[in-house]
């Protein structure tokens, strides 16, 4: 699928995926998806709460079934998820490669913050406890295979905190979206 142009928004749960994804979308009219309703829709079923899966790689076959499905050809998409989950054990898993195959995204943008900061945020959305070390393992394993994915698949790639600076995320989003508008 050469034609689709997806920007895979990566990062771990709180990191504020939703929110920069939302302003992108107003900013630059690119309709905005996450995997997780992706696959709840393609599933007809609820998103679980406690954001465990049961079956990652399943689940990831979902997800490209529903890309296939709503996506259409030559335009913009944002597509927010991860590269790493936990899993029932709560143990970190690494989504299989065959899934981004599957998405064949145009670019990654990964989103990372200071731990606390995302601890703060997950505990005040989820009113939930979470485990500050698991947040900074899971957020280290999300960006070293997101580099693997990006060399795997040699595509663009921005990895920022959001709480420092958003600018360098337009810039990166209006250089794709831009340089399309020329080819």
């Amino acid at each position: 699928m050469d034609n689709r142009k997806i920007i895979f928004v990566g990062g771990i749960h709180g990191v504020g995926k939703t929110t920069l994804c939302k302003k992108i979308e107003s900013r630059y009219n690119i309709e905005h998806f996450s995997a997780s309703n992706l696959i709840a829709r393609e599933k007809a079923e609820e998103h679980l709460r406690n954001k465990q899966v049961e079956n990652v790689a399943e689940n990831q076959d979902y997800l490209v079934t529903a890309i296939n499905k709503y996506f259409q050809i030559k335009k913009w998409y944002l597509l927010d998820g991860h590269f790493c989950l936990l899993n029932t054990k709560n143990e970190i898993t690494k989504i299989p490669y065959s899934t981004y195959q599957g998405i064949f995204p145009s670019a990654i943008l990964l989103l990372i913050d200071e731990p606390e900061n995302i601890y703060n945020r997950l505990n005040l959305r989820d009113s939930i406890t979470h485990d500050l070390a698991l947040l900074r393992s899971f957020q280290e394993q999300e960006i070293y295979y997101s580099q693997y994915i990006r060399d795997k698949l040699n595509i663009p790639y921005l990895m920022c905190n959001v709480s420092e600076s958003e600018e360098n995320i337009y810039s990166f989003v209006e250089g794709l979206v831009t340089q399309d508008v020329y080819e």
